[in-house]
């Protein structure tokens, strides 16, 4: 992660009718033959508004107007109904004139967060899907990040689940490994059955094994020392990889983030950003698009440029590196270039189209010209104007860190899922905290594999009774039984 100010994403999930008519008292048969409540539709202006004003000025609403002023930290609109417990798919009336705006949703005290794109007409925002008790059912709209309109809330009934499709167990690298085959047959074969456990940082996952008894099934360790300009400072990654292959030889799968310091042009200085408030750009910082003056998209359109020729410098430079798990046996997944569609990391800063093909040169310098064939290539985005292509991507993953760990992230993993059911794996390559797995299952959210950010479960920040419930889940594979699962 590295970043605090992060999209915080998601809302809620899938349950199949015939579980929800069992929870109701009903037989799945007789649930199955009743019909469906008719959707339910509530217009904000007819809420309970706090901080906030209804206005019909404009065109394009639905009902007799909308609700505006989301710019104070009070500012909410909430209403109570009478509903059929159940799961629901949420949309959301909104519009958006000012750019992207996220949005917090609370239903019957659960909390969700999600991101209305930016829209200067009344539109339709997909916000996943929520869980409803029968009776009484209270749902709150609150700021977020605020300064967007607000038209309705409607809530439909969810049918069942799709099955999830299997996935190819293929790896798009050319003569992968027999190791790296391996692991990718165990993880298309239990593909929407179970998920993979995983925790960054050695310390973590020592506290997760002490407070649980469980040792993850995924280590995450990071590779960012090693960029050249880390080293030119003075950093001494010495004995990192090491480290990580220690892990693998303990029963843990690899995988691997790259926090890539730019190759050349670090501000290596404290400077002011455009509202006049200090930050950090030092050296250490320079994988951010604000500690360095690197210009990604110049360098490809220049490959006779020195800054180019750093370039493939700096990934000869971990290819050395990964080349010791390669002779240890050891399949890693690869994750570089996270987070792009973000643009606060370097890479991401120019746009889709250098991304990608920063991302095409990297896996061919990888793959072909050093040999590399014990990587599992992961994909960090699921905006498709970024997508790199099918022929350079074995997993598709995301990040996310919702406001509240119960979030079963159903809002994104239906984006996700459009675009790539049958077609890849879908992965949560980090999360802040750890999830509730019997949850995401309940809603239908599978994920191959969730992976907690390095710092987000120790020292109070995750409920030590959440922690082990969600290690002896069973619904997950831990360091002990994901390859036989």
């Amino acid at each position: 992660m590295l970043r605090q100010d992060r999209l915080l994403l998601g809302l809620a999930a899938l349950l199949p009718i015939a579980l929800m008519a069992c929870q109701n008292s009903a037989t799945p048969t007789e649930a199955l033959a009743s019909p469906p409540p008719a959707p339910i539709k509530l217009e904000a202006e007819k809420g309970t508004l706090t901080g906030v004003t209804a206005s019909k000025d404009g065109s394009g609403f639905s009902g007799t107007g909308y609700v505006t002023g989301f710019t104070t930290d009070q500012s909410s609109v909430a209403w109570k109904f009478g509903a059929k417990g159940g799961i629901y798919k949420v949309v959301v009336g909104f519009r958006t004139t000012s750019g992207d705006k996220g949005f917090d949703l609370k239903v019957n005290g659960a909390s969700y967060s999600g991101h209305f794109p930016k829209s200067d007409t009344f539109a339709e925002y997909q916000a996943g899907k929520v869980e409803l008790k029968d009776g009484e059912n209270e749902i709150q709209v609150l700021k977020g990040w605020g300064w967007y309109d607000l038209d309705f809330v409607k809530l439909d009934y969810a049918p069942v689940p799709a099955a999830i499709k299997p996935v190819p167990a293929t790896l798009v690298s050319p003569n992968a490994s027999t190791e790296a085959k391996a692991v990718m047959e165990i993880l298309a074969k239990g593909y929407g059955k179970r998920m993979l456990t995983g925790q960054y940082d050695e310390k973590d996952n020592a506290f997760i094994q002490q407070s649980t008894g469980k040792l993850p099934a995924i280590f995450g360790g990071d590779l960012m020392d090693y960029s050249p300009s880390r080293v030119e400072h003075g950093a001494n990654p010495e004995g990192t990889a090491e480290s990580h292959i220690a892990q693998a030889k303990k029963g843990q799968l690899v995988t691997l983030s790259w926090h890539w310091n730019a190759p050349t042009g670090l501000i290596d200085a404290m400077i002011k950003d455009d509202q006049g408030k200090e930050v950090d750009a030092k050296w250490y910082k320079g994988f951010y698009t604000n500690a360095s003056t690197f210009d990604i998209g110049k360098t490809l359109a220049n490959p006779e440029s020195r800054e180019f020729k750093l370039i493939l410098r700096d990934i000869d430079a971990i290819a050395v590196q990964l080349k010791k798990y390669q002779a240890a046996k050891v399949p890693v997944l690869w994750r570089p270039l996270h987070e792009a569609e973000g643009k606060w990391f370097w890479w991401g800063a120019k746009g889709p189209e250098p991304c990608k093909q920063l991302y095409r040169l990297m896996f061919d310098r990888l793959t072909k010209f050093h040999k590399l064939d014990n990587l599992i290539w992961v994909w960090n985005s699921i905006d498709p104007a970024w997508y790199p292509g099918d022929d350079v991507v074995d997993i598709v993953a995301v990040d996310s860190y919702p406001s509240d760990h119960n979030d079963p992230l159903s809002n994104v993993w239906d984006q996700m899922i459009a675009q790539f059911d049958g077609k890849k794996m879908l992965a949560l390559a980090e999360i802040g905290g750890v999830p509730d797995p019997d949850r995401m299952f309940k809603f239908g959210t599978r994920f191959a594999y969730f992976v907690s950010w390095s710092g987000s479960i120790g020292s109070g920040r995750e409920d030590p009774a959440r922690l082990k419930a969600a290690y002896t889940s069973p619904v997950v594979a831990n360091s002990d039984n994901w390859r036989s699962k």
